[in-house]
């Protein structure tokens, strides 16, 4: 294997397999599976709690389209100050609404969470074999990615886009990927696929997150330049069908800033207060709930992820020194630095609505985070591997990792849509389905159409170079074996 220019080296003679310890694999996967059914009460919404009154209207409106098969150009209300319905990129274009067709819209949320979910923890898995995890680094990865305060509130309040969340995980493979070998040809393409699939799920928001990393890494790795300005440029292209309608239906739209986190303070509170109401301290920066300023970890977590994810980073020992990344220091930084104060308050007044969309700069801070998290368990693991005679140090660990799990439970009851519903029960909201119309509209169905060509044509040549890449490297282990 090449060296890479980091100094970072993944020996493929120690990983892992993918379901190893098979039964503590079993335990996590199902946990998760009982958690997202419980999280959801098995599928049986009303539909009452904050947002989950639009998710009903949008999916109802993709069930009818697959039902009917007459294409819902135009609807008769507006959302986000528009009625092409198409274009909103927040809408679910994945192959998983043909499931609209035979499961009600309660039932297609829970399905489509628990395909997402799989996903992810297949993501997680390609984390596991690539850097050789074991069962602490692993379960407090697993822990972390699944139930941190920002993926459980954000679906709670029936941000139902955020399943593109789960998708992260292969995200943080492929650009630890182009990290370890640059020169990779099949890194910038991978980073490119799981993009448009993440914006295919209505996670626009995400994919911005992500093109902000990849954005803020080149800025700060020139030496990256040919790859990650690859990965940026195709990662567009292939988003044209959800990127272009979007930007012309929404351009002029004002939208209004809302608050980051004011202080590091209330960071910090983020990550350890478990809570659903806004403190009276930040209310006056703006109407927004505390879901978005949720990313609880508990103290345990919290303490893991600085302990490990940036006090290792620089740490001599010898065990650490090829997972450092430095690469990632200064974009994570960066990063952070948009979600506190009111320095992202500036982009948005740029007239472009990709730019203007991102009007609440608390959620940028989880990229960093997930990146940090990755590598806090990468070095846990590793320094626990180092230490294989300190089994009172393995089995503190281990504990430390099993109370952060427990501290989760109350989080996640808290934010559950099954709470949340019994507390709306009596909330009177309109689930009426709003009708199509006919309009000429001949740009807007264009563009559609057009974006789509591209998109297609785009993937077609991810996925051919792909596939010549992945049969180049058979051909080479062979003749090498």
């Amino acid at each position: 294997m090449p060296k890479p220019t980091n100094g970072t080296e993944v020996d493929p003679g120690r990983r892992q397999g993918f379901w190893e310890p098979a039964w503590l694999m079993s335990i996590l996967y199902g946990a998760g599976f009982l958690h997202w059914l419980l999280f959801f009460k098995f599928g049986n919404l009303t539909f009452r709690a904050h947002d989950w009154a639009k998710e009903f209207i949008y999916l109802s409106l993709l069930k009818q389209w697959t039902l009917t098969g007459k294409i819902p150009y135009h609807v008769n209300l507006a959302f986000h100050g528009t009625h092409r319905f198409l274009a909103i990129p927040e809408i679910n274009l994945s192959p998983q609404i043909l499931l609209l067709a035979f499961l009600d819209v309660g039932k297609f949320i829970l399905v489509n969470t628990l395909i997402l979910y799989s996903l992810g923890f297949l993501g997680c898995l390609l984390l596991k074999q690539r850097y050789g995890l074991k069962a602490t680094g692993f379960t407090f990865l697993f822990l972390i990615f699944n139930f941190n305060g920002h993926l459980i509130a954000h679906i709670g309040v029936g941000h139902s886009m955020w399943v593109g969340y789960f998708l992260l995980p292969f995200y943080l493979v492929f650009l630890l990927e182009l990290l370890d070998r640059p020169s990779s040809k099949s890194s910038p393409l991978k980073l490119a696929l799981i993009m448009l699939v993440i914006l295919l799920q209505g996670a626009f928001h995400i994919f911005i997150w992500c093109l902000t990393f990849l954005i803020l890494l080149l800025i700060f790795n020139w030496n990256l330049f040919r790859p990650l300005i690859k990965a940026i440029g195709l990662s567009l292209v292939a988003g044209a069908f959800r990127l272009v309608p979007a930007g012309f239906a929404l351009i002029g739209k004002k939208e209004k800033f809302i608050w980051s986190y004011p202080t590091v303070r209330d960071l910090l509170d983020s990550l350890v207060t478990i809570r659903e109401q806004t403190p009276e301290r930040l209310k006056p920066w703006g109407t927004t709930g505390w879901w978005e300023y949720d990313v609880y970890v508990g103290l345990i977590g919290l303490a893991l992820i600085v302990t490990f994810g940036i006090l290792m980073r620089f740490s001599k020992r010898k065990e650490i020194e090829r997972y450092r990344y430095p690469e990632l220091d200064l974009p994570s930084f960066a990063m952070a630095v948009l979600s506190i104060s009111y320095i992202h308050a500036f982009i948005t007044r740029i007239p472009f609505p990709v730019l203007k969309s991102e009007r609440v700069a608390t959620r940028f801070i989880i990229i960093p985070f997930l990146v940090v998290t990755a590598l806090a368990a990468i070095r846990m693991d590793k320094l626990l591997e180092h230490l294989k005679s300190s089994l009172r140090f393995k089995v503190i660990a281990a504990g430390l990792v099993a109370l952060m799990g427990l501290s989760f439970v109350d989080h996640s009851y808290l934010w559950s849509v099954a709470r949340l519903e019994r507390i709306y029960a009596k909330r009177v909201v309109d689930l009426r389905i709003p009708a199509l119309f006919s309009k000429a509209d001949v740009t807007y169905k264009s563009i559609l159409w057009i974006s789509l060509a591209i998109t297609v044509a785009c993937v077609a040549y991810l996925v051919r170079n792909l596939a010549a890449q992945a049969k180049k490297a058979g051909g080479a282990r062979t003749k090498k074996s």
